[in-house]
């Protein structure tokens, strides 16, 4: 993987050449060492918000007494691009750790694995996994287990306290049948699929036919319970969903004026980046609705690229991007067609821009 620019960098240059040509701008830069016996060492890789002060620490001559890191005689080439925002970097910098340390990038990027709800449909009774407290109060609403022992039914089985308070379906006693159970966990699945809605619409025409046949009591349980699933479908975000059918655009800032960077998330995976530029001075101009449907066409992958299963490590850049406090640009979500909204895109571009 190479960078945007590439230039060679001579220590014995009294003037610093290199050095006074670089701008003052947030990049992506890696330097390269010379070749020794043949056999290309590891480039020292980093990101900085500027690039002409961060590379002049890193490579002008030595202070005679300073413990501040200096590369000059070590550095041969250097290699940078400059990029509009945090995450463009974030990317950039996973991209070149992956290529030149492949045995070690994530723990250089201190990458870990994003909390993900699963819900085991290959096990006979299958159970959920805890992603914390959205899964804790998520299970109250249905009657799966939540042990994750293998199980063999058996009468002679104690079961367990969620069993005891009727809490769960108790398959470890044959406390139902496999067609019972199974429509418990289609129903968890449906909860799921639609984003809660499902279960939603449920409870509000039981309320409905409750308070039709006269029985408020009844009416008002189910109203406390509907008050429930609001809560807790409150604390999931646009980002928590299956993701299979995570798909999305990111529209962040260009590294150049009047120009945004764009990501395509497909399936939990991320394309990119790809740039637009929106300026209307350009020589024979191309419709930006055009341009646009091109550049998303080119970032979407082909069924031969498409992963199996769900990247983790993009999963893992996507979410420290979304729930940081410091968040640049706009996530749009696209639906299961992944119809792509040509006009609420440009309009987004339009507003990043007059920021």
């Amino acid at each position: 993987m190479q960078l945007r620019f590439t230039a060679a960098f001579d220590a014995s240059d009294a003037a610093d050449t290199f050095l006074q040509g670089l701008t003052a701008c947030p990049a992506v830069f890696a330097l390269f060492p010379s070749p020794r016996e043949g056999v290309a060492a590891a480039p020292y890789l980093g990101r900085t918000r500027d690039l002409r002060r961060r590379l002049a620490r890193l490579l002008s001559a030595r202070r005679p007494i300073s413990k501040i890191l200096n590369l000059r005689d070590w550095t041969a080439r250097v290699e940078y691009q400059p990029v509009g925002s945090a995450f463009e970097a974030t990317w950039l910098l996973y991209r070149l750790n992956q290529h030149y340390f492949a045995d070690e990038y994530r723990e250089r990027l201190r990458l870990k694995p994003p909390a993900l709800l699963k819900l085991k449909l290959r096990n006979r009774f299958p159970s959920l996994a805890a992603a914390e407290r959205f899964a804790g109060e998520f299970l109250d609403f249905f009657r799966i287990r939540r042990c994750a022992e293998e199980l063999n039914p058996d009468p002679s089985h104690p079961g367990c306290i969620y069993s005891q308070l009727k809490m769960c379906l108790a398959p470890c006693f044959a406390g139902c049948t496999d067609a019972e159970y199974q429509a418990e966990v289609q129903r968890t699945v449906n909860f799921l699929d639609s984003q809660g809605r499902g279960l939603l619409r449920e409870l509000e025409d039981e309320r409905t036919q409750a308070s039709e046949a006269l029985q408020f009591e009844q009416a008002s349980k189910i109203h406390h319970r509907i008050e429930k699933l609001n809560e807790v479908l409150r604390q999931k975000g646009d980002l928590a969903r299956d993701v299979r059918a995570l798909h999305a655009v990111m529209v962040l800032p260009g590294a150049e004026a009047k120009c945004v960077t764009f990501f395509r998330i497909v399936a939990g995976e991320v394309h990119g980046p790809a740039a637009l530029s929106l300026d209307e001075n350009a020589p024979n101009p191309i419709p930006l609705d055009r341009q646009l449907h091109e550049l998303m066409s080119s970032l979407c992958p082909t069924p031969e690229q498409s992963p199996a299963l769900p990247n983790w490590e993009h999963l893992s850049l996507i979410a420290r991007w979304y729930y940081s406090t410091f968040r640049e640009g706009e996530l749009v979500m696209l639906d299961p067609a992944q119809t792509i909204p040509h006009t609420r895109l440009i309009r987004l571009c339009r507003k990043l821009l007059a920021r």
